[in-house]
C-alpha cells in the first residue's frame, strides 16, 4: 500500500509538471481603465467611488483612485465639489438640489485625464412600504423581502442596496491598571458589546414594466444563514431604494450578470455595459460606469435573537476569538511592562488558601470588541 501511494504521487507530479496553465490575454492584460461607481442623491449625501480595472487573475485588494477632483455640475451653472474621504471614496453632503435641473459628473484624475458624464435628471424614488423577514426552516435561513409602490409612476426601474448592523461580544474585563493599582472598571468604560455596520456587497434590481401598476410585492432581496454569527445577539438592515432610468437599469443588470458569471471555464465572456461617461482629454480611452441621479428612500428592519428560531442544522459560526487564551500574572510581577498589550480580566485566587495571588489577563484584541471594527456606541434604534 505504501509503494502504491508513492507511485500515484509520482504520476501526479509528472502530469502536473507537463501541463502549463492556460492564461488568456483577457485575463492577464491590465487595461487600467477608470471605474466610476455611485449615484447623485437628491435628498441625501452623495458618494462616488473611483477605482481602476484589474485583471481577473489579480488577487490584490481593492485600490481606489485617489487625489482626483470630483465635481457635480448643474445645467444652470452651479458646481459642487466632492471631498475625498479615503481610498478613492468621494463625498458630498446633502446639497438641496432642485428636481427641475439636470446634473452631470466631472472628474479629473491626478494624471490630468478628464472625464465627463451625460446630464441626468433626478428621479424621485418611490416610498418603501415595508421590509420584512421570514424564517426558511427548510434552508435554515432568514429571507429578507421588500414591499413598495409608486402612485406617481416616476420610474418602474428599481435598485436596492443595504447596510447591515449586528451586535457581537468579546471577552470581559473587570479591572484596569492605573497608577500602580487595580481599579474596578465602570460600566460606562466596558467594551464587551459592540455594534458593527458594513454595506452589503451586492445590488438588487427589479422592474415593474410588465405590471399594470407600479407595485413591488413580496420581492426577495437576499438571505442569510441562520448559523451566521451576525444573528447571535441581534441584526438590522437599512434598505436604500433608488429609481433608475431604463438605460441605467440595463447598465446595472449587465454589470451584475458579468460580475456574477466570472470564474467558470464555460461561462459567457463579459460584455461591455454601455457607459454614459467619456474621457474628454483622451477620447479613445474607455470609461466604465454609469451616472444616475435619484432621491433615496430608506427603511430599517431590526430583530433580536429571541425573535427567531435559531440554527437547526448546526452551531453558530465562529466568533473570531477562538484562539484567545488568558494567562495569570502574579501580584509581584504586575507592572506596565508585563501588562503591555494585555487587559485585565479578573482577580485570581489560590485554590487552597483563597488568597488573592494575581490577575488573569488576555491580549487586548481578545477583550476589546472594537478591535474587530465595531463601536461600543449603542445605535439609537437598537432595542
Amino acid at each position: 500500500m505504501r509503494y502504491t501511494k508513492r507511485i500515484i504521487l509520482c504520476i501526479c507530479l509528472f502530469i502536473n509538471g507537463c501541463v502549463e496553465p492556460y492564461m488568456p490575454a483577457v485575463i492577464v492584460a491590465d487595461y487600467n481603465y477608470l471605474v466610476i461607481d455611485g449615484f447623485l442623491i437628491g435628498n441625501d449625501s452623495t458618494f462616488i467611488t473611483l477605482s481602476r480595472t484589474q485583471t481577473i487573475a489579480d488577487a490584490t485588494t481593492f485600490e481606489g483612485e485617489t487625489r482626483a477632483m470630483v465635481q457635480i455640475e448643474s445645467e444652470s451653472g452651479k458646481i459642487y465639489t466632492l471631498v475625498e474621504k479615503n481610498n478613492g471614496r468621494y463625498v458630498a453632503p446633502p446639497l438641496g438640489l432642485g428636481l427641475a435641473d439636470q446634473y452631470r459628473l466631472r472628474i479629473k484624475t491626478h494624471n490630468s485625464h478628464e472625464y465627463l458624464s451625460e446630464y441626468a435628471s433626478i428621479i424621485s424614488s418611490a416610498l418603501i412600504d415595508s421590509v420584512t423577514f421570514e424564517e426558511d426552516l427548510e434552508k435554515d435561513a432568514i429571507d429578507f423581502k421588500i414591499f413598495a409602490h409608486d402612485e406617481e409612476n416616476n420610474s418602474p426601474y428599481y435598485l436596492w442596496t443595504y447596510d447591515e448592523t449586528w451586535m457581537y461580544s468579546a471577552g470581559y474585563s473587570v479591572y484596569y491598571y492605573q497608577d500602580g493599582q487595580m481599579v474596578p472598571r465602570a460600566r460606562a468604560d466596558e467594551f464587551y458589546f459592540c455594534w458593527k455596520t458594513l454595506p452589503g456587497n451586492n445590488i438588487y434590481l427589479h422592474s415593474t414594466t410588465a405590471l399594470a401598476q407600479d407595485v413591488v410585492y413580496d420581492y426577495h432581496l437576499f438571505s442569510i444563514p441562520q448559523t451566521s454569527r451576525k444573528l447571535y445577539h441581534g441584526y438590522s438592515i437599512l434598505v436604500k431604494q433608488y429609481a433608475l432610468t431604463r438605460e441605467a437599469h440595463e447598465y446595472w443588470t449587465l454589470t451584475k450578470k458579468n460580475s456574477e458569471s466570472l470564474g467558470g471555464l464555460f461561462d459567457p465572456m463579459p460584455s461591455q455595459a454601455a457607459s454614459n461617461f467619456r474621457c474628454v482629454s483622451h477620447p479613445d480611452e474607455p470609461v466604465i460606469g454609469h451616472f444616475s441621479a435619484s432621491t433615496v428612500n430608506k427603511k430599517r428592519l431590526l430583530f433580536l435573537r429571541s425573535e427567531i428560531t435559531g440554527p437547526r442544522t448546526g452551531p453558530y459560526g465562529p466568533t473570531g476569538y477562538e484562539d484567545c487564551e488568558s494567562e495569570i500574572i502574579e501580584l509581584a510581577d504586575i507592572s506596565p511592562e508585563t501588562l503591555q498589550g494585555k487587559l485585565v480580566v479578573d482577580r485570581y485566587y489560590d485554590i487552597v488558601t483563597q488568597e488573592l495571588v494575581g490577575y488573569t489577563v488576555a491580549p487586548e484584541e481578545c477583550i476589546d470588541c472594537r478591535f474587530q471594527g465595531g463601536t461600543t456606541q449603542r445605535p439609537a434604534y437598537w432595542r
